[in-house]
């Protein structure tokens, strides 16, 4: 097999996947894999030529797609879909095809289309059934509340420092009291009955 970079300067993108003329879609795609792994930047950190590798193996497939498509070659970009349109979430790496990436093996995204939604991941989707699973915490109504006592504390701090002189800490009290009277006057009235 020869390297990308020889047989595509000879101009034929077939030799440059390493493939023959009576090669299918699905053989162009295979080695356009195969080549894409092997030649690309992350994979070839100290090698400077591994990026012009890739992006020669990507042309020869794109060429290679287009013939074995029977689609004319593009002088120059035409509107609609790009041929690279298909996107990596993890690598951002941009490919012609939407399957899975080659080098991080997640589904490919339609940037055209947005962003697909991914799917939860395990352990998570086990803390949100572990957690939803818990049993709700029992009121029996005499127990006394935090935010009982916090009312009350704050409604004297905001008592004293009016007799004091002060209007803004003073109104500051009060209204902290009356937002946490408000907050347990809901949690109360949204308390499932006989909890």
């Amino acid at each position: 097999m020869s390297t990308p970079s020889s047989s595509f300067r000879a101009g034929d993108p077939f030799a440059a996947l390493g493939l023959s003329r009576r090669a299918t879609l699905v053989e162009a795609r295979a080695a356009y894999r195969r080549l894409a792994l092997a030649h690309h930047p992350d994979r070839n950190p100290g090698d400077l030529e591994a990026a012009d590798r890739f992006k020669r193996v990507l042309a020869a497939y794109r060429r290679v797609h287009a013939s074995l498509r029977g689609a004319p070659l593009p002088s120059a970009p035409k509107a609609g879909p790009r041929p690279d349109r298909f996107a990596c979430g993890s690598c951002g790496d941009c490919f012609p095809f939407p399957e899975a990436c080659p080098r991080c093996g997640v589904p490919l995204w339609d940037r055209d289309a947005g962003p697909a939604v991914a799917p939860e991941r395990p352990e998570v989707e086990a803390m949100i059934a572990a957690l939803s699973a818990r049993p709700a915490p029992v009121d029996d109504g005499n127990t006394p509340h935090v935010p009982a006592v916090l009312v009350l504390a704050c409604s004297a701090a905001a008592l004293l420092v009016w007799q004091v002189g002060p209007v803004g800490p003073a109104l500051l009290f009060a209204g902290f009291a009356a937002y946490v009277a408000l907050v347990e006057a809901h949690r109360r009235a949204t308390m499932p009955a006989g909890a």
